[in-house]
């Protein structure tokens, strides 16, 4: 079993995204013989702040249970999806910041993966409110994978991740997601294809021929076969489009996590592809790479049940 599927931490909420992020994760665990956690958070402070600011805040106590019984549903039904198909999980509720609450729980549990469903949004809601999925790809030290809806899966005949696509630059993030792809058992990793995208000048063209290469050193290393190619555009477009020539089932990228006016102006090829990629897409981090821990002082609730 490859360390990245050994404990799967699954955050859910009520969205289709989430739905398939759910029958996807439970996939995983059962191929890998991987443990599989679900988690929802209860995050009451907006709504009774808004009815506060509104004039209308009384008793708040049965708006708050109602979103956690709201969550405990969710938690069910994420729980029946893996029994179908026989696999056991464990379930936890919490309350507050939802991608405060799923990085503590994923930390302190020591978990490997984190898989959620991402949301369509609309450009200026993204850019002002921002997304708990964003969040967690920012603060996580450990890969997260994340499922569009509508995402390609695929057939159940077959490994989750046969085909793979990596991103690949002369970054740590970028060594981090090769090292990654590499661990996996060679039957979870029957092609890889290292891309590396490139200007059309000599220079840039030269570096990134040297980061393909440094790759499939790497591969061959490890007795991995993998192919490799430099290729042009935008970054994030080019590899979506490369991973579709290829049919790929998954596309690996390493993130710099750049948040605030860095990532407003220089943007984020892996939020790119998480937005727009058609596949699931693993996003993967150096832990020196992850901010410190947000200062929020929320109060933590957490119930479990298995």
């Amino acid at each position: 079993m490859s360390n990245v599927f050994f404990r799967i931490l699954v955050a859910i909420d009520e969205s289709d995204a989430s739905n398939e992020a759910v029958a996807f994760a439970a996939r995983l665990a059962r191929e890998h013989d991987g443990q599989l956690i679900f988690c929802h958070s209860a995050d009451w402070l907006p709504v009774i702040t808004n009815l506060a600011e509104s004039g209308m805040a009384g008793d708040t106590s049965e708006i708050i249970d109602d979103l956690k019984q709201e969550g405990e549903v969710l938690l069910d039904r994420a729980m029946r999806a893996a029994q179908r198909i026989g696999v056991h999980a464990q379930r936890h509720l919490f309350e507050g910041n939802p991608a405060e609450r799923i990085l503590e729980f994923a930390a302190d549990a020591k978990c490997s993966l984190i898989v959620m469903g991402t949301h369509d949004r609309p450009a200026l809601e993204r850019l002002f409110v921002g997304s708990t999925t964003e969040a967690v790809l920012r603060g996580s030290a450990v890969p997260v994978l994340t499922l569009r809806s509508g995402t390609k899966r695929t057939e159940a005949t077959r490994r989750c991740f046969e085909c793979i696509v990596v991103g690949t630059d002369e970054s740590e993030p970028s060594d981090a997601a090769i090292a990654t792809v590499l661990e996996w058992g060679p039957g979870e990793r029957q092609q890889v294809f290292f891309y590396c995208v490139a200007g059309v000048g000599d220079d840039e063209q030269e570096q990134a021929r040297r980061v393909v290469h440094k790759a499939l050193a790497s591969a061959n290393a490890r007795g991995v076969s993998a192919d490799g190619r430099v290729i042009g555009g935008n970054p994030g477009e080019a590899l979506i489009t490369a991973a579709q020539q290829r049919s790929a089932d998954l596309i690996v990228v390493g993130s710099h996590g750049r948040h605030g006016l860095q990532r407003l102006f220089l943007g984020s090829v892996a939020e790119h592809v998480v937005r727009n990629a058609p596949i699931p897409v693993l996003v993967v981090r150096t832990r020196e790479s992850v901010p410190l821990a947000s200062a929020r002082t929320t109060t933590k609730h957490e119930t479990s049940r298995v």
